[in-house]
Formats: structure tokens, sequence, C-alpha cells
């Protein structure tokens, strides 16, 4: 499964690469800029695979230690939408809302790491001009992020396994993925002590909500 997710963007890359050097005019920098722009992007996504695998044998040897830091909730998540705003399918929009007090108290590189995962997901499960909501709440007891999206959604029996090791959904398996990111996502929220719940129909979308009591 390693090999095949790797095999896809090195192939990208070589084809790309080949392609550069055939372009020899000045009149064709735009076509070398579209090879350089998939060769970045398939970097990105074998950077993003070595990630994972990484973080999963961090996770399984008991390596990950939580430390836990006041950070503004707000400004962090909005930080993660603008960075991640470069990958969104023509039209996408991303709508952010948060309500009640500014600042919790989690580990912020863990919570970065879910964050980027769940939108990351929300964006390539959905179709074009599609909306993706993420909300966020301290109500001085509990901490609620939320992210929903108008994508694909997940199939009933499919749900039960969501967050096993390596698990795919029938209904995305076109989609390049390693099965890894939800299961992390899990992890490291059971590792701040909270819980995820995931609410979800066929071609109406997919929500998932975090809660960590305060």
């Amino acid at each position: 499964m390693a090999s095949h997710e790797f095999r896809t963007p090195l192939s990208t890359i070589l084809s790309s690469v080949s392609l550069i050097g055939k372009y020899t005019g000045a009149e064709e920098q735009d076509k070398r800029d579209k090879h350089i722009l998939r060769i970045r992007s398939a970097v990105s996504n074998l950077t993003d695979i070595l990630n994972e695998f990484l973080s999963l044998g961090k996770i399984e040897e008991g390596k990950i230690q939580v430390h836990l830091s006041e950070f503004n909730l707000k400004e962090q998540l909005q930080l993660i939408i603008s960075e991640i705003h470069p990958i969104l399918k023509p039209l996408q929009r991303i709508n952010y809302n948060h309500n009640g007090h500014d600042h919790a108290n989690l580990d912020v590189s863990l919570v970065r790491n879910i964050m980027i995962n769940l939108i990351s997901n929300a964006i390539k499960f959905s179709p074009e001009e599609a909306n993706i909501w993420v909300d966020s709440e301290n109500d001085g007891n509990r901490i609620t992020i939320t992210v929903r999206d108008e994508g694909l959604g997940i199939p009933e029996d499919d749900m039960k396994h969501l967050f096993e090791r390596f698990f795919r959904g029938k209904n995305v398996v076109n989609i390049q993925g390693t099965g890894l990111g939800l299961h992390i996502v899990s992890r490291y929220i059971d590792l701040m002590g909270g819980k995820i719940t995931v609410s979800s129909q066929l071609e109406k979308g997919t929500e998932f909500t975090l809660n960590f009591n305060i």
C-alpha cells in the first residue's frame, strides 16, 4: 500500500521533469510553469504521506508527548485556514465562525495537525464550488470544534471502521490517500482527553465534531 501511494506522485515528478526539458523556447514558459506546479504538488503529497507514516510510528511507540499551553484558538484556526487556502478547488469556500472565549489550553501542535487533516479531507472529498464550514466555541466548560463539508459522504457500513488504521471507504478508493489520517486524528484527540464524533449522508456531506472538557 505504501509503495503504491509513493508511486503515483513519483511518476508525476518524473514525467513532468522529462517534459520540461522539451520546452526550450521563451514562449513556452507557461507550459514549464504548469509542470513545475505539478512537481510541487507531488512533492507536497509525498511529504504528507511520509509525515503520516512517521506520526503513526511515533504513536505506536508511545513517543508522542502532550504539551498543554494557553493559546488563542480563534487566531490559530484562522491561521490554519489561511495556510490551507491554496489547495482549495476552484470556487470552494471555507466559512469560519467562533463563539465564546478565544483561548484554549491544549497542545497547539496536535490541534494544528488535527485541523489540517480534517480541513484537507473536506477539500479533497468535496466538489468544486462547495462550501466548507469550520466552527469553534469555548463556553467556559467545553471547547467544541466542527468541520462540515458538502462532499461525498461516508457509507453507513464504513462508519464503524472510520478511525481504524489504513481503512479507506468504499466510495473513495479512487482518491489518493493512505487511510492513516483519521486514525492519527483520533489518537491525537485521545491523547488530549477529547472525543471525536462524525455524522454523514451520502452525496450530502460529512461533519466531524471535536469536544474537549476544560
